[in-house]
C-alpha cells in the first residue's frame, strides 16, 4: 500500500472521529481550538480543528477502523488490509527512524527526534473540519490615515466624502479642484501645522519664564519671614531694633523714662 493511500485513509477518519488508532504504531488526535487573537491582536483567527500524534502501543482490535477503511479504499479482504498496512507502517517507520522524515500527502509531516520519538507536524492547509468551511481570519488592524477629499463650492449639493488611503498611488486619487494644485494644498496644510507649532511652543515658554516682579515679591516675602522668626527667637537683641521702627524719638525717651 501506498504512503498517499495510507494518508487518505488517515484523513477521511480523523475528519469524522477524534481520534484514529494505528496499530503498531500510535493514535492520531484531533481537538478543537478556540478563536484567538494573532501575537500582535491585529488578526482574530477562526476557530479550528487540530491534529496532532502521540506514539504509543495499539492493538489489532483497537486500529480495527482503521483496517475496515483500507480494506474498503484498497478492495481487498481484511487480511490483506492488514497485511498491506503492515509493510506500509514498516516502510514508514524504517523512513522516520534513518532520515527522520516522512511526508504524508494531503495531512502533513512525520518526524522523528535523537530518541526517535515520533510526531506529526500538520500542512497549513489541513481542513479536517467540514463545520468549518467558509471561516476565514479577520483583521482588526485600525487602517492607514486617510485623507478626505471634497469636490465642488458651497453654493452646489455637498457631495459624498471620499475616503483616500494614504498610500494609494496619485493617479488613483479623486482630482482636485482645479484652482488649487495638490502640491500647493500639501505645502498650506504643512505651514499651518508648523506655525501653530511654535505658537504653542512659544506659549509654553512664556508661562514657564517668571516675571522679574514675580521674583521680587518672593524674595521679599522671605526676608519679611526671617525678621519676623528672628524677633521672637532673638527678643533681647532685636527689641531696640524693634522701638525703633515703632517709636519716634519723643515716644523712646518716654518708655525709657518709665
Amino acid at each position: 500500500m501506498e504512503i498517499t493511500l495510507f494518508s487518505k485513509c488517515i484523513k477521511d477518519l480523523i475528519v469524522e472521529n477524534d481520534r484514529v488508532d494505528v496499530p503498531y504504531l500510535g493514535t492520531f488526535t484531533a481537538e478543537m481550538m478556540p478563536a484567538a487573537y494573532s501575537d500582535r491582536q491585529t488578526t482574530i483567527h477562526p476557530p479550528y480543528r487540530k491534529m496532532s500524534f502521540h506514539k504509543g502501543e495499539v492493538s489489532l482490535s483497537e486500529g480495527r477502523p482503521l483496517l475496515n477503511k483500507v480494506m474498503r479504499e484498497a478492495g481487498v479482504s481484511l487480511e490483506q488490509a492488514g497485511v498491506e498496512l503492515g509493510w506500509c507502517l514498516s516502510r514508514l517507520s524504517s523512513e522516520l527512524e534513518g532520515s527522520k522524515i516522512c511526508r504524508l500527502p494531503g495531512l502533513g509531516v512525520m518526524r522523528a527526534n535523537a530518541r526517535n520519538e515520533f510526531f506529526f507536524v500538520p500542512a497549513d492547509d489541513l481542513d479536517i473540519w467540514p463545520d468549518g468551511i467558509g471561516f476565514e481570519p479577520i483583521s482588526i488592524k485600525l487602517p492607514k490615515e486617510e485623507i478626505p477629499v471634497q469636490a465642488g463650492n458651497d453654493e452646489e449639493e455637498k457631495p459624498v466624502q471620499q475616503i483616500v488611503p494614504q498610500d494609494e498611488k496619485p493617479e488613483q486619487r479623486s482630482e482636485i479642484p482645479d484652482q488649487v494644485g495638490n502640491d500647493e494644498v500639501t505645502q498650506v496644510g504643512n505651514d499651518e501645522v508648523i506655525q501653530a507649532g511654535k505658537e504653542v511652543a512659544a506659549e509654553v515658554h512664556h508661562r514657564k519664564k517668571l516675571q522679574p516682579w514675580v521674583i521680587v515679591l518672593i524674595v521679599l516675602a522671605a526676608l519679611l519671614a526671617l525678621f519676623i522668626a528672628a524677633s521672637y527667637l532673638f527678643t533681647d537683641f532685636m527689641s531696640p531694633v524693634l522701638d525703633r521702627l515703632l517709636y519716634n524719638k519723643e515716644e523712646l525717651e518716654l518708655l525709657r523714662g518709665r
